[in-house]
């Protein structure tokens, strides 16, 4: 495989639910084991309720040992809520990070991959808003295009989005009509995931007991298939994918998450579909090699 130089590597900081379900573990870890990407951090997202953010926080320390990476960047807790409005928000630690990595002198792109609420993202904008230059934010969320509708990572801080889309910050959305498209097999991962090591068999086990647990009570949750839907925003900093997107004005939300047409805004790139194929095999490729290359042997991973 080439040598990638320093300067060839892109900046990633991950804002991430990472236990809000289960695909976003496999986002996070192929991010991981992305050799073109220097992460500067990861930042433990809320979901639901209040305190979710640690739960987020546990499971990313988890992946960073068990990938191997465990202190090669900061983990750091985003906020406790979603924001109550554009002047009471909590500045949370992962926003300190954007902010500081963003004000950095560095000619790298940075990348703040959002697989989650916008709640640290926007924090970090409206506490220092000259960082907006200064970066991309790449989102999975939003609903279908053209009309919108209620969509997990919207609802989960609305206010965040609507700041974010009013922005001047460069955004690319991968919106729920793109996301779903990253659909695997159960029987995929049982035989591509499970068998690479401790990592694959966390991997896989987790995402089981996930979808055993609450598989009554979630409708949505499919005994055969899963949506690696968050793995869309690893993929399009792999590669750009020039022919699935189109840019355009960035809407505003009203309040039964619908996009409204919003004159004035400048333009953000949206995703109409994804090279699946691509990503997922990219994906479970680095795993392989990871699993092959004896690493994990010298990691401090529990099984």
């Amino acid at each position: 495989m080439p040598v990638i130089p320093e300067n060839r590597k892109v900046r990633v900081i991950l804002c991430s639910d990472a236990k809000n379900e289960a695909d976003d573990q496999y986002a996070i870890v192929h991010a991981l084991l992305t050799r073109s990407f220097d992460i500067k951090g990861l930042v433990a997202v809320h979901f639901q309720e209040e305190g979710t953010n640690r739960l987020s926080y546990e499971e990313m320390e988890k992946l960073a040992l068990l990938t191997g990476t465990k202190g090669q960047y900061p983990i750091l807790l985003g906020a406790d809520k979603r924001m109550e409005s554009r002047e009471t928000y909590e500045y949370s630690q992962g926003a300190q990070l954007i902010v500081k990595e963003a004000l950095k002198e560095d000619e790298r792109p940075l990348y703040v991959l959002n697989i989650g609420a916008l709640t640290d993202m926007v924090a970090a904008i409206l506490k220092h808003p000259e960082i907006q230059n200064r970066l991309t934010a790449v989102w999975v969320g939003g609903g279908r295009y053209p009309q919108g509708g209620n969509e997990c990572n919207l609802n989960n801080d609305m206010l965040a989005a609507r700041v974010l889309f009013s922005s001047s910050a460069a955004l690319w959305q991968i919106p729920s009509n793109a996301y779903k498209t990253t659909l695997v097999s159960v029987a995929e991962l049982k035989l591509r995931v499970e068998p690479m090591g401790k990592l694959g068999a966390y991997l896989y086990r987790q995402l089981i007991e996930f979808a055993s647990a609450n598989m009554e009570n979630k409708s949505w949750i499919n005994p055969e298939c899963w949506v690696m839907g968050d793995s869309g925003a690893v993929g399009v900093l792999l590669d750009p994918q020039k022919g699935y997107y189109r840019e355009e004005e960035a809407p505003d939300f009203d309040d039964n998450s619908r996009y409204v047409k919003k004159s004035g805004n400048r333009n953000i790139r949206i995703y109409d579909r994804l090279n699946n194929r691509m990503i997922i095999e990219d994906m479970f490729s680095k795993i392989q090699l990871y699993y092959l290359s004896g690493q994990e042997k010298n990691s401090s991973a529990g099984p």
